[in-house]
């Protein structure tokens, strides 16, 4: 039925000018129905009701197997949605642990091109001591050359790499922040993988990352 404002409603209006008045009122008019919401973005409800041919009795089995092939359809839908999160999840700790991969990957190439570099170093003083202690053989050494020898020879036997056993260097960390710039993900999508230990440790199955 077309709506009457009540004179509350009007006062509220002139209040209130962007209020929006009902515009019908809801009576029994004797006739059944029955429904359900749909849950989707085109129809917001699923009914049967007693009409001008029929009655809601009669239709009860439409209705129910409307309801059916709405719950399936629903069900397909969610499923469909879980998969789909379920896979955008996994590719995205695959991209994590591959920018983890290439983080150590960087990390252990510039200490093994910083430990060349040492070692070049030490062997290019030892020469230089070498060197200097030929040019000497048979003569005095001058003063102070010894000394300055000697702890030259021990400056390079300290920055030779060689001089201990070699070992891979610690892993750098595993944080958001340490991996911002290899990641071509968003960083917040998911829960982190990487504990504060940088050990691969996801809250669900997560690819593990594979050590080269």
């Amino acid at each position: 039925m077309p709506h009457e404002p009540t004179a509350q409603e009007l006062r509220q209006q002139e209040r209130s000018p962007w209020t929006r008045l009902a515009k019908y009122d809801h009576e029994f008019n004797g006739r059944l129905e029955i429904g359900a919401p749909t849950g989707t973005w085109y129809q917001h409800s699923y009914t049967y009701s007693d009409g001008a041919r029929w009655t809601l009795e009669s239709r009860l089995g439409l209705l129910l197997q409307g309801l059916e092939h709405r719950a399936a359809e629903s069900e397909r839908r969610k499923q469909e949605a879980e998969l789909r999160e379920a896979e955008q999840q996994r590719e995205w700790y695959a991209a994590v642990a591959r920018a983890r991969e290439l983080q150590i990957e960087q990390h252990r190439a510039k200490v093994l091109v910083e430990q060349a570099k040492s070692w070049s170093r030490a062997e290019e003083i030892r020469a230089f001591c070498l060197a200097a202690r030929a040019r000497t053989a048979g003569d005095t050494v001058p003063e102070g050359e010894a000394e300055w020898l000697q702890w030259a020879e021990a400056y390079a036997a300290r920055i030779d790499p060689l001089s201990a056993s070699l070992r891979p260097p610690q892993d750098p960390p595993a944080g958001r922040e340490d991996l911002r710039g290899l990641l071509r993900v968003a960083p917040h999508a998911h829960p982190w993988p990487f504990d504060s230990r940088g050990r691969w440790a996801p809250p669900e199955a997560g690819p593990a990352p594979q050590r080269k």
